[in-house]
């Protein structure tokens, strides 16, 4: 029964609830002590021990429902009874399979209409050819031909052969009525496969084509792929955000505070009546982030505002600019509209013309050089190439010895950074961390450094 167990916390897995080792070792446990009886109250402990919301609770129940229904073959029986001009087919099958001298079992069974045992047959099948790892329709066929061979279709289609080839006429009865015994056990394996791809491959395509996203270069993703992007960017950023998303001052249980413990017990002789334990501070980081919006990086921009807008609760603060010439704030705007529609006003607005980093970095004097401290971590996200104008690097000097750190994030590869119009490799000396950034799993991964680095985890 622990295969079974297993096999349905594979599936709810299939349908998005994650289901940690400790969470199915939990629930296995749980089920052992109320046994499997009572068909709702199973159903009501895996959603207790499953589900972390209403909407997995739903899920869970859907998964039980779908998983542990006992139909197979019953329906097609029904319906081929109800559709028969004998007045007891059902009688008429048995008569044939007790009459039926055949060696194959499953023909044996076929002809009987044994239901129960075909059904038994059918899902210890399913499990030797491993259909819990199916995810594709097109491989309904494959599973379906592999179970219908494990349950002896070879020896079912020689005992069709050897009855159909005397002359003798109840023989080629029976002949007869196996073929269609045949399709019958054929459209019932069709159907069951059928049942286990909807559980088993639920989410597969789209885990698929999130896996390939996440790989593909922002500026290749296609307007209609948005909407995708959009989700895993907001799965990203949960994930990050409930990672580092912590109280601003933790106790340290383990590690005592002598001096503070011993002064406190002075007036008990030294007699630790009162201890006091280390505690750890966390800051969050405060941010300024600069993005290039001019055609060549526009995609990049988009995903990365979208990412630390969506961070909220980890940054203590972030100051978010763009810039093709001129440095614009736009914190002002996404604070009056949701991240998504910011985005798209901002880059409405102001995403037209070709870079000029020498003036953005002069602004960027004027403009916030004073705020910047040793407590700020600046992040800029652009190519670099400067259509040959000067590029100011003195002002990426005085941003090195300011701020905390000097991230620079460039969608191009770092052989690029020196060719044309780039003068990457001016500024690159004066950042703490220069890397390549041109995917959602770069994203993911810098961010996650950037995090690490400023509440101190790394």
């Amino acid at each position: 029964m622990q295969q079974t167990l297993e096999d349905f916390y594979k599936v709810i897995r299939a349908a998005g609830v994650k289901v940690s080792p400790s969470d199915s070792i939990e629930t296995s446990r749980t089920v052992t002590l109320i046994g499997y009886s009572n068909r709702n109250i199973l159903k009501n402990a895996f959603q207790v021990s499953l589900a972390k919301s209403e909407a997995e609770q739903a899920l869970v129940a859907e998964c039980f429902e779908q998983f542990f229904n006992f139909n197979t073959f019953t329906a097609t029986n029904k319906n081929e009874g109800k559709n028969s001009s004998d007045d007891n087919p059902a009688t008429d099958e048995q008569q044939a399979g007790n009459n039926f001298k055949g060696e194959s079992k499953l023909a044996k069974m076929l002809m009987e209409r044994d239901t129960a045992n075909l059904a038994t047959e059918m899902k210890k099948a399913a499990r030797e050819v491993g259909l819990t790892d199916i995810w594709f329709f097109t491989q309904k066929s494959l599973y379906a031909q592999q179970i219908m061979q494990k349950m002896g279709l070879r020896d079912l289609q020689n005992e069709i052969a050897a009855l159909g080839k005397g002359d003798c006429p109840s023989s080629i009865a029976q002949s007869g009525q196996l073929k269609n015994a045949k399709d019958y056990l054929a459209e019932n394996v069709k159907d069951f496969v059928e049942q286990q791809l909807s559980m088993y491959g639920r989410n597969a395509t789209r885990n698929l084509r999130e896996d390939h996203l996440k790989g593909t270069k922002l500026s290749n993703v296609e307007q209609r792929d948005f909407h995708i992007m959009h989700d895993l960017v907001r799965k990203m950023a949960k994930r990050l955000s409930t990672q580092y998303s912590k109280k601003k001052k933790r106790d340290k249980r383990g590690q005592l505070d002598f001096r503070k413990t011993l002064r406190r017990n002075v007036a008990y002789d030294g007699v630790m009546f009162e201890t006091y334990w280390k505690t750890k501070y966390i800051d969050k980081p405060r941010l300024l982030v600069m993005c290039d919006i001019s055609g060549s990086v526009q995609a990049y921009a988009r995903f990365l505002l979208l990412f630390l807008h969506s961070l909220n609760d980890v940054m203590q603060r972030i100051d978010s600019y763009v810039f093709t010439g001129n440095l614009i704030p736009v914190k002002d705007i996404f604070e009056k509209y949701p991240v998504e529609q910011a985005i798209e006003k901002i880059m409405s607005e102001h995403g037209l013309g070709g870079s000029d980093y020498g003036t953005t970095l002069l602004d960027l004097d004027d403009q916030c050089m004073d705020k910047i401290d040793n407590k700020t971590t600046v992040l800029i996200l652009g190519d670099a190439r400067n259509n040959f104008l000067a590029p100011r690097s003195e002002v990426m000097e005085t941003l090195h010895l300011r701020a905390k750190r000097v991230i620079w994030l460039n969608p191009e590869p770092e052989t690029f950074w020196k060719s044309g119009d780039s003068v990457m490799y001016k500024y690159r000396p004066y950042c703490h961390l220069a890397k390549t950034c041109n995917t959602l799993d770069h994203l993911e991964r810098m961010l996650d450094d950037l995090l690490k680095t400023a509440t101190g985890t790394a």
